[in-house]
């Protein structure tokens, strides 16, 4: 018969276990499973923010390194969010840029952008900002989970059910009878693009009529699939495993089946002399780092927020600041739970250097 264990021993337990030890096979294998898990959701953030899939995988490296080398914690790591991928895109009004700009010059907005909201997590981490998150109210981090929720419910939407995406969506909206609300909110409350994504959310789940048949059956079936994982998949395999099966099976399906859903598609060739290269071209890193000051100066990003810097400071402001909050949770589960203690100021600070080499 089981002992039930009091709150004074589960801490007792806690304070044992403290910071692991270093372990080079153990840890080799935890980082290949946390790369593997984490390919499709760097091609979905990467298209959710505005540009290519690939992309996502292309400059992930090297921003999760300098995380890695800046943080604190042994098992944390740092990169792009569901809700972060949507802010970016909210602040810098990416679909009228690209349509404008084209994707290239959109790709150097985001990087200029990160950098700004790099450099406000830095500042934010030296004047104490760490230690006045940590007084947020619960409701509020309770809010804060169920906004990001929803927003990556809107985002996974549009791919899901409908075969051309969001433009396809757009298109049924448009000549929907929500068109009318859409367009008062655009013209009325420009800023609620909130209120827009959800309204078109709404309209995507009341309508299955309009679904592309294969495309949702793969999307409802994947969601499943990886929600009850745990019950159905044995105990030894490590977490993420349920999402590389998922990719797998419906990766092979759609190369093996007339599927006529979205893909995320070949990746470009690349130039053979760009890139970092090491050993005498032995070793070519598909990475090129671009000129920090002529993203800073050239690269229009203030024009996207009426041409104000005050404006561009405060949003990269605030975009760092809601992005610290889910780092903070994690940490502070660390913590209670694992006896791994953590620094608001230098995890804020990693932070900034993080989207420092991304923008980079």
């Amino acid at each position: 018969m089981c002992k039930p264990t009091s709150k004074a021993q589960t801490q007792t337990v806690a304070k044992a276990m403290g910071p692991p030890s270093f372990n080079p096979m153990r840890d080799i294998l935890a980082g290949s499973i946390m790369a593997a898990t984490s390919v499709p959701q760097l091609i979905a953030y990467a298209e959710t923010v505005g540009y290519a899939g690939y992309r996502g995988l292309a400059t992930a490296g090297p921003s999760l390194f300098a995380w890695g080398l800046s943080t604190g914690s042994p098992w944390m790591n740092c990169g792009v969010t569901s809700i972060t991928a949507l802010m970016a895109k909210t602040d810098l009004d990416g679909e009228s840029f690209v349509a404008e700009y084209g994707e290239e010059e959109y790709v150097r907005l985001v990087s200029a952008y990160s950098l700004y909201v790099g450099m406000a997590s830095i500042i934010l981490g030296v004047v104490g900002f760490g230690k006045l998150c940590g007084k947020t109210p619960k409701p509020v981090k309770a809010g804060f989970k169920w906004g990001c929720a929803v927003g990556v419910v809107a985002s996974a939407i549009p791919n899901g059910l409908f075969g051309k995406g969001a433009k396809e969506l757009k298109s049924l909206v448009a000549s929907s009878f929500v068109n009318g609300a859409v367009k008062w909110m655009k013209m009325n409350v420009p800023a609620a693009t909130g209120a827009v994504n959800v309204t078109n959310l709404l309209f995507a789940i009341s309508s299955p009529h309009l679904w592309t048949i294969v495309p949702a059956i793969l999307f409802l079936i994947s969601t499943v699939f990886v929600m009850k994982a745990s019950k159905l998949l044995p105990k030894w395999l490590p977490p993420g495993t349920e999402v590389i099966i998922a990719v797998a099976a419906a990766t092979l399906y759609s190369m093996n089946s007339n599927y006529e859903g979205g893909i995320v598609g070949d990746i470009p060739t690349l130039d053979p002399d760009a890139g970092m290269s090491f050993l005498d071209g032995k070793i070519k890193i598909p990475v090129e780092i671009v000129d920090v000051k002529s993203l800073l100066m050239d690269v229009p990003v203030v024009d996207r927020f009426g041409g104000s810097w005050p404006m561009l400071a405060l949003s990269a402001t605030l975009f760092a600041a809601v992005n610290f909050l889910s780092i903070m949770g994690i940490a502070s589960g660390f913590e209670t739970e694992n006896n791994i203690p953590w620094s608001a100021p230098r995890e804020l600070i990693a932070q900034g250097v993080a989207c420092g080499v991304a923008g980079a």
